[in-house]
């Protein structure tokens, strides 16, 4: 298994430094980056397990 998989999501998002615009624009721009990092591990992680599961079921003992 990879280890980058095994990389915990952040908890915590960047908080707006003020209520400008552009401020916003950026901050959401920083959470989405953050949600499309986690969701590609996440989903590595379930295609893994998966992975994992399918082959210990259809491996004869």
């Amino acid at each position: 298994m990879q280890q980058t998989l095994l990389t915990r999501c952040p908890e915590t998002l960047p908080a707006l430094s003020d209520g400008t615009g552009a401020s916003v624009v950026l901050t959401l721009r920083d959470w989405a980056a953050q949600y499309h990092a986690c969701a590609i591990r996440h989903n590595g992680l379930v295609t893994t397990l998966e992975e994992t599961r399918h082959a210990t079921v259809e491996r004869p003992d």
